[in-house]
């Protein structure tokens, strides 16, 4: 029985306790798990119905078969499951990754010819396309240090891919922001503001106020994008810092162990970040 896991996948679901969550589940509902005791609960209702001793051989039987499909699954089929658990994961993300690439490279070039915001856009495609030559290094570079079905393996490209998705729903949001910016017209609020500098009525005064508030607004809506531009500056730092730490990985059993966790503990790190922003 096979159990598919969430679409699309969270950060949460590449934790060692999913991965354990995981294995537990597949071996306590596979058919060899189920089904052989299922069978033997009605032999021993009849064994003791009937008074038939030879019938409880197949009740225990049943049972064993259970107990042990569940031991064998978990605890010695633990790696490969836990590496089929995770290639779900990372096609789920695959999939979810191919939704955001499409149309979002349009979306910020359309952003480009937003008045005040050309360099905001010009940036987020800059990103856009470094942060996929970055993860394709990654993925390019794990792929020579692992077996390509290796739990490692898996563990380390689903933390990059929930990285690399993190920026670039970033990215859209970037350019909700700046679409949003895109309907203030700074020109026409200013001339407005020039043309009433000195109130001389209360109408006067609150147009004067409302037109400062939508000023004020754009303002703020192009700080939340820089600061949306900078996390994903800080994702792209944390793939380059991962590439280097995978390349100079050590041969050294215990030690590669050791920069194994704590560079999947970084990417991890980063991906809750994007997503807190």
């Amino acid at each position: 029985m096979q159990s598919t896991p969430p679409s699309p996948p969270k950060l949460q679901d590449f934790s060692q306790r999913a991965i354990q969550g995981h294995v537990v589940w597949q071996g306590l509902t596979h058919w060899l798990t189920l089904y052989p005791p299922a069978l033997a609960l009605p032999l021993g209702f009849a064994a003791y119905l009937f008074n038939t001793p030879l019938l409880y051989l197949g009740l225990l039987g049943g049972l064993t078969v259970g107990l042990g499909s569940a031991i064998v699954n978990i605890f010695f089929r633990g790696e490969a499951l836990s590496a089929s658990y995770l290639q779900q994961l990372v096609e789920g993300s695959q999939r979810q990754k191919a939704q955001m690439l499409e149309g979002l490279r349009r979306s910020l070039q359309q952003a480009e010819r937003i008045a005040g915001a050309e360099a905001y856009a010009e940036q987020g495609l800059e990103q856009f396309e470094r942060m996929r030559v970055k993860f394709d290094k990654l993925g390019s570079l794990l792929a020579t240090r692992f077996q390509h079905g290796e739990l490692s393996y898996g563990r380390f490209l689903g933390a990059a891919e929930q990285v690399y998705l993190g920026s670039l729903d970033t990215l859209q949001r970037i350019i909700v922001l700046l679409e949003s910016v895109g309907g203030i017209d700074l020109d026409y609020i200013d001339k407005q503001l020039a043309s009433i500098k000195e109130p001389t009525n209360e109408a006067d005064r609150k147009e004067r106020e409302t037109l400062i508030r939508r000023s004020k607004l754009r303002c703020e809506q192009l700080e939340r994008v820089n600061e949306l531009l900078a996390a994903n500056e800080e994702a792209m730092t944390a793939l380059e810092e991962t590439v280097v730490a995978v390349a100079a990985m050590s041969t050294n059993t215990a030690l590669a162990q050791g920069d194994f966790e704590a560079a999947i503990a970084q990417l991890q790190q980063v991906a809750v970040r994007a997503r807190q922003y």
